[in-house]
């Protein structure tokens, strides 16, 4: 019997999402040389490829989004590490939106048209300005350390015992109107639950 074009399109999807899923666990889970693309991959490569498939399992409000046709914007600071190996991620889709990676510029104090905003510790003072001036908006804030959360960062990520390893602000998504699904904090430490719930 052939299932009708609906339940086809649910069942692709839903296996869709279950193969990404098991690529971030994989990630996750795994050493990071393992994690790398080849020897000479880099630990940025490994942040970058993470960044992304973390992406994949957050919702933004559709305030975040002028149409439609908008792109899912990720800003780096100028002329950190990570910029050459997220630059290579430019043009991929991610809920139905190009990902498309800017550079914010050393001076920037802003994130206008930013989703995702990854900040590094190598730009410490940039790095506080923009955390304190995204709280509250529509935006990812992904940092590279495991002590960028306690500043009011939604994800850090840190490298520890040569396995990747990221935490989840709780608090922090939910005052910025994010969606975080469940399979992606099975796989996080999570802080700032509220008491209660």
């Amino acid at each position: 019997m052939k299932l009708p074009h609906y339940n086809l399109t649910k069942i692709h999807r839903s296996a869709r999402f279950a193969v990404s899923w098991c690529a971030l666990l994989l990630i996750a889970s795994l050493p990071v040389h393992a994690v790398a693309a080849g020897p000479s991959a880099s630990e940025y490569a490994i942040k970058a490829a993470i960044i992304f498939k973390i992406a994949k399992f957050v919702s933004w409000p559709e305030q975040a989004f002028t149409g439609q046709s908008e792109p899912l914007t990720v800003c780096v600071q100028k002329n950190d590490p990570i910029t050459t190996a997220m630059s290579e991620l430019n043009g991929k889709s991610i809920h139905g939106r190009v990902f498309s990676v800017q550079q914010i510029d050393e001076n920037t104090t802003n994130h206008d048209g930013c989703q995702i905003l990854f900040l590094s510790n190598t730009h410490r003072e940039q790095q506080l300005v923009l955390l304190s001036k995204a709280t509250g908006q529509p935006v990812l804030t992904i940092g590279d350390n495991a002590q960028f959360i306690n500043h009011g960062g939604i994800i850090g990520l840190n490298i520890e015992q040569n396995h990747v390893q990221f935490s989840i602000n709780i608090a922090a998504s939910e005052t910025a109107g994010l969606d975080i699904s469940a399979q992606l904090l099975q796989l996080a430490k999570i802080t700032g639950i509220q008491q209660g719930m």
